[in-house]
């Protein structure tokens, strides 16, 4: 995304500037349409999402720049095109002969009317007859051209930072430009000082859902504030005596001071219990945007506390102001509600359940509905099948003989349901079988409501459009029988982070880290938990867990592994899937180390680039390792999770060296794997061939030639003898 054109300093702390003008362009592409609006028919229209930060003062000169071009076959006495905000028309403009092609126009953006959450709309009626006309008529219509944006001019405002709108405004999905977050620990960090940085981390990403958010981690310094640019809230997790670098900030700490290492209360002069954590929340000093967050207390016990409070759901209404202490002997609550994944794996899953919504489309050239349906189970030669169970309503005065409802699952239509009843229908309702060979990962749901006038086919005269058609919300996905497991496979640790998910509390992932782990280390922990965050949606409190070294890896969990290539040995007997042509294949390996070779099978070094793996572990529980051999690497793993466009190939099964194309990674091409069942002799040949130096290789190659040419040679003239 393009970043607003103003910047408010550089480093930490900052001195104080003045409210800077500034300009922010967006294009239609921004606003996710990727090419040329097409409005189509006698009336059409189009609605485009925007939003307006609330740190915007937006400026009256702010405007919609137009083009558009439209037939020359229209009527321009009964032909206009509209621009509406939020349903009120700011512009109309009539479809003449004098603006047919490539017509600019620049169109004021009524700074009243616009809102958190805006809809831009383009709506035509559009003939090119006064009598016997066919709505449906290929000469009927209009394109707004992908030039077209919305340009901002506003000046910021300073946001309001308190704790009971926290995270806001470290993240603000209003905003056109990224969240960018810096982290600061203590380079001793223990375990639960970690796992609070996790916890902070996955919330924020659960707040940002498909809003981007960039991460980076250092270490404290001692006597120096964290320097960074104003672009990026600064988050200090860690206990008061190993933060150094927060006194920088001390006149922003309110009731608290630190004083030899240790939070006191300024008032009673006490030092803060072990077991109390302390939450402070403030304005970045001479910034007019950014925030200093510290997660603190004067143990890791404290530390911890004060990460599950600012993170419980529902947060309490306690939590107000810039600071707030954790009171000794609080604990997140027991209780909780289960929350229903969103992807489907081995039970009935309704939209509502998906987070779809009810949908609703209109006229003549109603638009596409598209549904993402993440599936993380595998019904392709299973006893598992599904169904879909669709519930859909539609308006009167439609014509049965040509009006439908079409759905496609991944490009390939699987129903094509009549619209018959002239009253329309209220409570429609097909089911619908869908093939397993067509059921991926990643799928594509299109329902394409064709809603055609009552009398199409005969002379239409003057026809008014209020066609209409709905897919509601308790719609399902039925799943019978048991569909296999797809586990292990790294490729649904895309949107969904299946299996790590399964949980809406996390309480079934432990992530793992070296005793001394180094800032890329925990860099790649920050974008393999941000991606866990924007995959669930809590209710309740985060209970995730995070252990140092290998001696505490639980066996009902699923582990998320993170070392520099020697860190850690395997569980023994750990089962690794090889992926080859798009096909899984099961290879047995029974790994203690793939760093080390220590295999049962010949394994290589895993050499200088990053790696993803994953293995199958106790029950159906898998083991993610994430290994490199230096920051660089670990940065690659980070900028994957966060970036889904990086990790899209990783999704489809291209894994590919990181080496030789950042961020996409390659887990195990250096694998010499050995098959449970013994080799072909062709594998037995290409085994042998690799283990052959080239010298050796050539000379084969031209033994196998002299043998070809003159064997024969020999044996033709000893018959002839």
């Amino acid at each position: 995304m393009l970043a607003a054109s103003v910047s408010l300093g550089m480093g930490w702390p900052l001195s104080a500037n003045p409210a800077q003008a500034a300009t922010e362009i967006v294009p239609l592409k921004r606003l996710h349409i990727e090419d040329v609006i097409l409005l189509p028919t006698v009336s059409s229209q189009y609605e485009a999402s925007f939003t307006r930060p609330k740190t915007w003062q937006v400026a009256p000169s702010s405007a919609v720049y137009l083009e558009f071009q439209h037939s020359s076959e229209l009527l321009p006495n009964r032909s206009w095109l509209q621009i509406r905000l939020n349903d009120k028309v700011i512009q109309h403009i009539p479809l003449t002969h004098e603006n047919i092609e490539g017509t600019k126009l620049t169109i004021p953006l009524p700074v009243a009317l616009l809102k958190d959450f805006n809809k831009l709309g383009f709506r035509v009626t559009q003939h090119y007859t006064d009598h016997c006309e066919d709505p449906l008529d290929k000469s009927l219509w209009t394109q707004i051209l992908p030039a077209t944006r919305i340009v901002f001019n506003y000046t910021p405002t300073v946001p309001s930072v308190n704790l009971n709108a926290y995270p806001y405004p470290i993240i603000d999905t209003l905003t056109y430009s990224p969240a960018k977050v810096h982290y600061v620990v203590p380079k001793e960090a223990s375990a639960p000082e970690l796992q609070a940085l996790a916890d902070v981390n996955v919330h924020l990403a659960q707040q940002a859902q498909t809003h981007e958010l960039n991460t980076r981690l250092t270490f404290a310094q001692s006597g120096s504030a964290p320097t960074g640019p104003d672009n990026e809230h600064v988050v200090f997790v860690g206990k008061g005596s190993s933060l150094g670098g927060i006194e920088a900030f001390s006149g922003s700490f309110g009731n608290y001071s630190l004083q030899g290492g240790q939070w006191m209360d300024k008032a009673t002069q006490q030092t803060l219990a072990k077991d109390q954590g302390l939450v402070l929340f403030f304005q970045a000093p001479g910034s007019k945007e950014h925030t200093v967050l510290i997660v603190t207390g004067n143990s890791e016990e404290g530390v911890l506390k004060a990460a599950q409070a600012l993170t419980q759901r529902p947060l309490e209404t306690a939590i107000t102001g810039n600071q707030y202490l954790v009171q000794a002997g609080w604990s997140p609550a027991a209780n909780r509600t289960a929350k229903t994944p969103r992807f489907i794996e081995d039970q009935t899953r309704s939209f509502r359940d998906l987070g779809f919504s009810i949908e609703e489309v209109h006229k003549i050239n109603a638009p596409p509905i598209t549904y993402k349906v993440p599936v993380v189970t595998k019904f392709i030669n299973s006893n598992g099948k599904l169904s879909l169970d669709l519930n859909y309503s539609y308006s009167p005065k439609l014509n049965p003989e040509f009006s439908s409802l079409e759905l496609r699952m991944n490009d390939v239509s699987i129903a094509n349901i009549p619209l018959l009843n002239p009253d329309g229908e209220q409570a429609g309702h097909a089911t619908i079988p869908i093939s397993p060979e067509l059921i991926r990962p990643r799928n594509n749901l299109v329902a394409q409501f064709h809603l055609m006038p009552d009398k199409y086919g005969w002379c239409v005269d003057n026809y008014v459009d209020n066609a209409w058609g709905k897919i509601m919300d308790d719609s399902k996905f039925v799943v019978t029988g048991a569909p296999n497991s797809y586990l292990p496979d790294l490729g649904l640790l895309n949107n969904t982070m299946y299996p790590y998910s399964q949980t809406d509390n996390l309480e079934t992932v432990q992530l793992v880290v070296p005793n001394t782990p180094s800032e890329g280390l925990l860099d790649a922990l920050l974008g393999f938990t941000t991606r866990l965050g924007r995959a669930t949606l809590a209710d309740t409190d985060l209970r995730l867990l995070l252990s140092k070294g290998n001696g505490n890896i639980a066996n009902d969990k699923h582990i998320a592994l993170f070392r520099a290539s020697k860190d850690f040995t395997l569980p023994a007997g750990s089962r690794l899937i090889w992926k080859m042509d798009g096909e899984t294949l099961a290879k047995h390996l029974t790994l203690s180390d793939p760093a080390k070779g220590d295999v049962s099978g010949a394994m290589a070094e895993l050499g200088g680039g990053a790696y993803l793996e994953q293995y199958a572990g106790s029950g159906n529980h898998v083991l993610s390792v994430i290994t490199a051999p230096d920051s660089a690497g670990f940065m690659t793993i980070n900028r994957l999770f966060e970036d889904d466009k990086l990790f899209e190939p990783l999704a489809q099964g291209l894994i590919q060296q990181a080496t030789a194309k950042p961020g996409q990674l390659n887990p195990l091409p250096a694998i010499a794997y050995h098959q449970e069942k013994a080799p072909s002799w062709w594998e037995q040949a290409q085994s042998w061939a690799k283990s052959l130096p080239w010298t050796n290789i050539i000379l084969v190659l031209l033994g196998g030639f002299f043998l070809l040419i003159l064997l024969p040679l020999i044996v033709r003239r000893l018959f002839r003898k």
